[in-house]
């Protein structure tokens, strides 16, 4: 298609290589600085007292025994914690700051949840705090709770989803449907999920006096530190240089460090009453009612087809849970807004409020979930249709976007599914299902397409030219284990010309030139956009130092490029090291911004195809992965064993995602009754089976600076659908509810 968005690069061999990530050795050596392990003089530590009913008030708070503890300093209660100003969170604000929920710790009787930080105890070490915490008894005034979202009214309907409004219809859906001469109408439960990153939330907050004034420096486990600065700024009524965010390193998120959440704001209040550095490091347990989840849902997909496979109508509607206090809306219905070709499309979610703590982003938020129910209702078309699935898939593969009516910016999808098809053997899949053993096992093959936007956050970044030769970036942005700093040097090395080894980058500081969310798979989308600004500036910037050279002097910025560590021009060139030498400067240095367009003239997604191979014992309901590929087109991919190693840790947490991954609860008591990696079953290496990724190199530029879309998340989206199809064809037996356990298949909640 025509070039419509960022003019094109050409880069040389530096991009795409598979370069080790660095800072892996200080992570497998424990030198790597994690927000937790921040070494400050006079640290106190602060543990929360939870919340143990789900909706109610506290109306007594009896500390008498923990004050007596030993080491114990203070206990923060309503009465005596420090005033803040309210600030819209960022459900409310869209993100205009990065506070997760309105609840204020320590400061309110109201209870909204099980494990709401409803005071907190300051002490000389954390075994005291946590000591002392237990100790402190609250007493309530009890109410009536709902923490089951499937005996929810499900009434409301959310502000918006991403944006777009909840609601969305083209055409006559409801009539197509009941027309189409063949149809599917399935219903789908999602489970309830949690993160569990290796790093659990923490906090050391550091109030001191700088220049006369209050200084505020807080080392926080986060993907938005830049944002959090200035949420900061807003809430305890400072300047912006009077408040600092450091993190260096993200032990992994998955989404659930993308906001701040209530601990870091206790964090700060208690070390403002000490006057003090104060830190809380979040237990595992803690994080299950304290730093967000996957909301339960339940999902419909109707699918209407005429006897070609040609589908004639869609429709996508449910709803999914948020808090009581606070605003999240999961819009799972999203991808079904560019997946499939269709003249009538109805797109409905609404929402229930429970006595939960607030949910949040985890991985592929909505593409995770939707693509779940869409792809398995496809597998289930194609099926009654007698089609291949890929077939059926390519017969509905649209030439614009059905929701936005515009050019896709590239797609890929069908050229995934035939490479991915053709390396994994979908050729010798039997279609007909309970066609192949292996023994006792029962073996099937499935598949399921993968998508997610091309998203990108306002970032700046600053490079800095030396006269050795060398090249530096400094960025506000993240580290989240993704490689950022690698793949950013990279992306300068081959843009300037220069070794990557001469280039090296700062992040994670609030005091750098500002970042936005590591979210969406956006990091190196958005870095990347604000670098190549920083480099055009550049280029312009030693132009004119240039002009002072006859064969420099009369040139424009688009007559020069930069080569093996030269300024080129026609008919000469200089190189970098002798034009600042020339130029009597240690340095030049240019910032540069991104901003994403917010009109953009094509839908910018990546695409890919997940295939997976599964055993299935009958006798015990038993699930096994035996095998797995994925093909995914995003664009150029800046570092090929990075982006491996991406895609291979989303679909793995795909299979977790199908297989075992569910948050119980006790809705008699409003509790998680699984709290803990023992119970909260995640993959183990003895779960995952060969897997082989490949994808397709077109580098993107209607979409992406930089030609390259994320790849961070993607890679879960469709894996769940993949495992349920495939399940399908080993065993004639539909699985529609998540996750696909064993007590599940063996219960019957598997449909024929």
């Amino acid at each position: 298609m025509a070039q419509t968005g960022f003019t094109p690069l050409t880069y040389d061999d530096t991009v795409g290589q598979p370069l080790e990530r660095r800072g892996g050795r200080a992570k497998v050596t424990g030198t790597a600085p994690y927000s937790a392990e921040w070494k400050v003089d006079g640290l106190l530590y602060a543990m929360p007292v939870l919340s143990m009913i789900a909706r109610g008030k506290v109306v007594g708070i009896n500390s008498a025994i923990a004050e007596s503890m030993p080491g114990v300093r203070m206990i923060l209660t309503p009465e005596n914690v420090p005033r803040v100003k309210k600030v819209k969170p960022a459900g409310e604000s869209n993100f205009g700051t990065s506070l997760a929920s309105s609840l204020i710790p320590a400061a309110e009787r109201n209870v909204y949840f099980v494990g709401q930080y409803m005071a907190a105890v300051i002490a000389d070490s954390f075994e005291a705090a946590r000591d002392a915490a237990m100790a402190v008894k609250l007493e309530y005034e009890v109410s009536e709770h709902q923490t089951d979202v499937f005996q929810s009214p499900a009434d409301e309907r959310p502000k918006d989803l991403q944006g777009e409004p909840p609601t969305f219809t083209m055409g006559d859906p409801d009539g197509a449907l009941k027309k189409a001469a063949v149809q599917v109408d399935l219903e789908f439960k999602l489970a309830a999920n949690h993160h569990n990153p290796i790093e659990p939330h923490a906090t050391i907050a550091d109030w001191k006096e700088k220049d006369g004034e209050p200084f505020l420096r807080v080392y926080d486990a986060s993907q938005s530190i830049s944002l959090s600065q200035m949420t900061l700024v807003q809430m305890f009524e400072l300047k912006p240089e009077q408040v600092q965010v450091i993190c260096k390193l993200v032990g992994g998120a998955f989404g659930s460090k993308g906001l701040m959440w209530p601990h870091s704001i206790l964090a700060i209040m208690c070390s403002k009453v000490m006057q003090a550095p104060v830190k809380i490091a979040i237990s595992r347990e803690m994080m299950y009612g304290g730093t967000g989840h996957r909301t339960p849902m339940f999902q419909r997909v109707a699918i209407g087809a005429d006897s070609d496979g040609k589908i004639e109508s869609l429709i996508h509607s449910g709803f999914a849970s948020t808090s009581r206090k606070d605003v999240y809306a999961e819009a799972f219905t999203m991808p079904s807004r560019s997946m499939y070709a269709t003249p009538n499309l109805k797109l409905d979610q609404t929402q229930c409020r429970v006595d939960s703590q607030l949910p949040t982003f985890m991985r592929a938020p909505p593409e995770t979930p939707g693509m779940f129910a869409l792809e398995v209702a496809m597998d289930v078309m194609a099926d009654k249709l007698k089609l291949d699935p890929i077939e059926f898939r390519k017969r509905n593969e649209p030439s614009i976007e059905p929701h936005s009516q515009k050019p896709y910016s590239g797609r890929h999808l069908v050229e995934c599914m035939e490479l991915g098809a053709k390396q994994f053997g979908w050729a010798n899949r039997n279609q007909s299902p309970r066609s192949t053993r292996d023994g006792h096992w029962l073996v099937g093959m499935g598949m399921a397409p993968a998508t997610f936007p091309a998203l990108g956050f306002p970032t700046a970044a600053r490079v800095t030219l030396k006269s050795d030769g060398s090249a530096h970036i400094d960025c506000c942005s993240h580290e989240l284990g993704t490689g950022t700093e690698t793949v950013q040097c990279q992306l300068l090395s081959s843009l300037l010309g220069i070794p990557v080894k001469n280039v090296t980058m700062e992040l994670g500081d609030s005091t750098l030139p500002p970042g936005g969310i590591s979210g969406g798979s956006s990091t190196t989308f958005s870095l990347g956009g604000a670098v190549r600004k920083a480099v055009d500036a550049l280029k312009s910037n030693l132009l004119k130092l240039a002009s002072t050279n006859a064969d420099f002097k009369s040139l424009k910025v688009d007559d020069v490029r930069f080569a093996e560590g030269k300024l080129v021009g026609p008919s000469a060139s200089i190189s970098l090291v002798d034009l600042l030498k020339q130029a009597k400067k240690d340095s030049v240095a240019e910032v540069g911004s991104f901003q994403p367009g917010k009109d953009s003239k094509t839908a910018n997604h990546s695409y890919g195809a997940q295939f997976v191979e599964v055993g299935v014992d009958e006798d015990f309901g038993i699930v096994r992965m035996r095998r797995m590929l994925a093909c995914y087109a995003c664009g150029t991919i800046m570092n090929a064993k990075t982006a491996r190693s991406q895609f291979m840790g989303a679909m793995i947490m795909g299979v977790g995602h199908a297989l075992m991954e569910e948050t119980k609860w006790d809705h008699h008591l409003g509790r998680i009754t699984n709290n803990n990696l023992a119970e909260y079953h995640v993959p183990v290496q003895a779960d995952i089976p060969k897997i082989d990724v490949m994808w397709i190199t077109d580098p993107d530029f209607n979409a992406s600076p930089i030609g390259g879309k994320g790849i961070g998340e993607i890679g879960i989206t469709g894996v769940a659908a993949a495992i349920s199809n495939a399940i399908y064809n080993a065993t004639g037996r539909r699985l529609y509810d998540l996750p696909m356990t064993p007590e599940r298949f063996l219960k019957g909640s598997a449909h024929a």
